[in-house]
């Protein structure tokens, strides 16, 4: 995934992302990145923090029915997290 540029990015690929497993029928998941995603209109570190929860927990409970590239993916996204939140 091509690095995230702002928050405005990390939201639409949480939406993006929400929608996906609540087609996949992983209404929890889609819920916890949803929540995450309603975070971005609050403190930046706030809804990175909650975004990095949130993808950490789809990466465990949702593994089995994501594709190699969006596991790849997400796990880039919370690389990224990682660094923007250790910036802080």
């Amino acid at each position: 995934m091509k690095p995230l540029s702002n928050n405005q990015e990390l939201y639409d690929y949480l939406l993006l992302l929400s929608s996906q497993l609540k087609q996949r029928d992983l209404q929890e998941l889609s819920e916890v990145v949803l929540f995450a995603s309603r975070q971005a209109s609050g403190m930046s570190t706030e809804f990175l923090g909650e975004s990095r929860i949130a993808l950490r927990q789809v990466l465990q409970k949702g593994a089995k029915v994501l594709t190699e590239q969006e596991r790849e993916c997400i796990k880039d996204v919370l690389k990224q997290l990682d660094t923007a939140l250790d910036k802080r």
